[in-house]
């Protein structure tokens, strides 16, 4: 059996941030809470829970979404 590197493996979620005004979530379930100061996203392993000013989220399909806004945080809810 073959080990793939945790960042190769395909189910899991995949977070990229550009700065602190986008943040690119793939491999996810849904989004459970949605306002302009604070969005949370259900994965696979935990919630992620973005919080800031004027967030929106810009595209969502099924394999990931993009949030834009003023990003303060990124939290890991296990």
């Amino acid at each position: 059996m073959v080990n793939l590197p945790n960042d190769l493996q395909i189910d899991l979620p995949r977070v990229t941030t550009i700065s602190n005004k986008c943040i690119n979530i793939e491999n996810y379930i849904s989004v459970m809470e949605y306002s302009k100061q604070m969005i949370k996203v259900n994965t696979k392993v935990n919630v992620l829970k973005i919080e800031g000013e004027n967030l929106i989220i810009k595209y969502i399909t099924e394999d990931d979404l993009c949030i834009e806004g003023k990003i303060y945080s990124v939290e890991y809810w296990v």
